[in-house]
């Protein structure tokens, strides 16, 4: 093929007839000591592609915002308008002055302390198994056969069937609590990190056998990393059924707690300290979920897919 003056780079593109394209790239002049902000494709001219311009860190802050801020303007307009009576729409100043009463003088960081103990606990069970059983089911076929029968019968039971059985097991208190939520949680890390053991792909694991890696290093170096998406997709989903669950078991048994909260709050018809609550349970979900993603990116810094 015919070189041609002053092309910085070639490359050849196969079509899908199995015919040969050339993509010439010839940098754009630009001052001495100053890095191009364009390129000229095709070796013409005049069609240039702009450099992508480096995102702000405050515009997804921003955009995620918008939402919140016209649903919550929209809840001050319809209760100061009076379109919803009070009694089921409580304005948001009356909201945050019954989450000032709560936190003061009715134990709100008590019964939050002890919900998010309970949480934790379940949560580090369900999850610490769940990884266990999912990755031994996807190095062995054998394990899978021997533990997915039972797991997966296990798994169609919805936890509030499993209540009274636990109750009568280990009672009442913060033990049948954790049991529910491990349960909860135990599931969804197992069937993802399975999943993504078995979605790692056979070129990765053939390099590896080119190096001699044993099996420890290859499930350390090559296994777990590319299983690391689906793991935490089931860490995620799990974290919000750790707390899904543990609100419903407070509600159905126990004295103090987020879900008590609730159960009292709708008996005495005190709608404000019903919303307190829901937002407290959406906001520390939300936290939880953006300190996973930030592990996970910090984790997985390698792997960069794409992002829309």
């Amino acid at each position: 093929m015919e070189n041609l003056q002053g092309l910085s780079s070639r490359e050849i593109l196969f079509t899908k007839d199995a015919s040969a394209k050339v993509m010439d790239t010839v940098p754009a002049e630009v001052p001495h000591g100053e890095k191009p902000a364009l390129t000229v494709l095709n070796g013409e001219r005049g069609k240039v592609r702009p450099r992508r311009k480096r995102e702000s860190r405050w515009k997804p802050l921003a955009l995620g915002a918008v939402l919140p801020a016209l649903l919550f303007s929209a809840w001050e307009v319809s209760t100061r308008l009076h379109w919803v009576k009070p009694f089921f729409l409580p304005r948001p100043w009356t909201v945050a002055l019954a989450f000032k009463d709560m936190l003061l003088d009715e134990g709100l960081l008590t019964d939050f302390r002890v919900s998010a103990i309970i949480v934790s606990e379940g949560f580090l069970l369900g999850a610490v198994l769940g990884l266990i059983a999912g990755i031994g089911s996807g190095l062995s076929k054998t394990v899978e056969r021997l533990l997915g029968p039972v797991l997966n019968t296990i798994r169609q039971v919805p936890p509030l069937a499993w209540l009274p059985l636990i109750v009568l097991w280990v009672g009442i208190g913060s033990a049948a609590k954790g049991v529910m939520i491990g349960k909860a949680v135990f599931f969804p890390v197992y069937l993802n990190t399975l999943q993504g053991i078995r979605g790692v792909s056979k070129e990765f694991v053939e390099v590896a056998r080119i190096f001699e890696y044993n099996r420890l290093l290859l499930l350390r170096k090559v296994v777990i990393p590319a299983a690391l998406p689906s793991i935490f997709v089931g860490l995620r989903y799990g974290a919000g059924a750790a707390w899904a669950v543990v609100i419903i078991a407070e509600m159905f048994g126990g004295k103090v707690g987020l879900g008590y909260i609730l159960v009292r709050s709708q008996e005495l018809l005190l709608t404000d300290q019903l919303f307190v609550v829901i937002v407290i349970i959406g906001i520390v979900g939300y936290a939880v979920d953006v300190v996973l993603r930030r592990v996970e990116f910090g984790l997985m810094r390698w792997k960069r897919g794409f992002e829309g």
